[in-house]
């Protein structure tokens, strides 16, 4: 389901996060994710994903745009707002140098200021536009639980991932 091909760091994942700190849940999540091939790295391919698919994401993790990068802040937050409105659930972390970190990106030039985690598997048979909460992970459930309890918030929390 990548949009784009980023080589990242391949292994297996048997991890659970379950009731630890948001930013541990997180890299749970995204690790799980990319195991499983439920990313979208980037922000372009990110707003195109969207774009044809705005059923398709659970979460929408995005890194700060650098001071002065205004057209990527405008993008950021037609991006967030896209998402709110169509109930994805938008994090803010403190960077994507660790994001990149986390997946085990090496390259330099691949943009992690903005990745997609997708929903797992659905039966795409079913007419029922609710999401089955039983095939997430205690991980996801556990972020979804941290995004609710800040889905009103004015000014949104931006969450500091782990180093590695």
């Amino acid at each position: 389901m990548y949009n784009e091909t980023v080589p990242l760091k391949s292994e297996t994942f048997s991890g659970v996060a379950a009731k630890s700190p948001v930013s541990q849940c997180i890299k749970t999540v995204l690790r799980r994710a990319c195991v499983e091939k439920r990313l979208t790295i980037g922000l372009l391919p990110a707003i195109q994903y969207l774009s044809n698919n705005c059923n398709g994401a659970l979460f929408c993790l995005t890194a700060e745009a650098p001071p002065g990068d205004s057209a990527t802040h405008m993008h950021e937050v037609l991006l967030q707002a896209f998402c709110v409105e169509n109930d994805i659930y938008v994090i803010k972390v403190d960077s994507q140098e660790k994001m990149r970190r986390l997946l085990g990106c090496r390259s330099q030039s691949v943009d992690f200021s903005c990745v997609l985690v997708h929903f797992p598997y659905t039966d795409p048979f079913t007419d029922s536009q609710e999401i089955d909460l039983s095939v997430l992970t205690e991980a996801e459930r556990d972020l979804v639980d941290h995004c609710e309890n800040t889905w009103g918030y004015s000014q949104m929390p931006v969450i500091k991932l782990p180093e590695k």
